[in-house]
């Protein structure tokens, strides 16, 4: 047996053992069943793609990390097509969405002048511009670990402001 074959083995043995474990962990965390099976699928196949380098190291955490991941990556892209508010079983666009989005303005452009000018330039170009922190930090002039830091500031203080109006509207508590 060659090594190719062996790592094909030792991938489907891996497999064979954990699949189920990491489906319970990915419905666990609401992901549909038949989404899934295919993360599983997918992240065994980029083991095998980096097996030589993995197997020798804690590779079910690595594949964890993946799964992780990937559950993330799927509820943000099913964010995305979540357009209308839900009335009952029934998606009905309601007049009020419209001034919803005019206050959400307003109240994130006052926020977003109580940040400091790199945190807003770094909140603008990461979330606005959709650009990666890399992008981010080329326009930046500075290091990819600043924009996240700056990032992170800023997540920390919008989240800290909009906790503050939640709790004093009592709307949400």
């Amino acid at each position: 047996m060659n090594e190719k074959e062996q790592y094909d083995n030792e991938v489907i043995d891996l497999f064979r053992e954990h699949r189920g474990t990491f489906e319970t962990f990915l419905l666990r965390r609401r992901i549909p069943p038949p989404v899934a099976e295919e993360i599983v699928n997918d992240i065994f196949v980029a083991l095998r793609l980096h097996w030589h380098r993995l197997r020798n190291q804690n590779v079910l955490a690595y594949a964890y990390t993946m799964a992780k991941n990937e559950c993330r990556a799927w509820w943000r892209q099913e964010g995305k097509y979540e357009q209308l508010r839900v009335h009952g079983d029934v998606d009905v666009p309601d007049d009020r969405d419209e001034y919803q989005k005019i206050i959400n303005r307003i109240y994130l452009g006052q926020a977003l002048q109580e940040l400091s000018p790199r945190e807003r330039e770094a909140i603008q170009i990461r979330f606005i511009k959709q650009k990666s922190v890399k992008e981010a930090a080329d326009d930046m002039g500075v290091s990819g670990g600043a924009v996240k830091g700056y990032t992170r500031d800023a997540l920390r203080k919008l989240r800290e402001r909009a906790d503050g109006q939640i709790g004093r509207s009592g709307e949400e508590e």
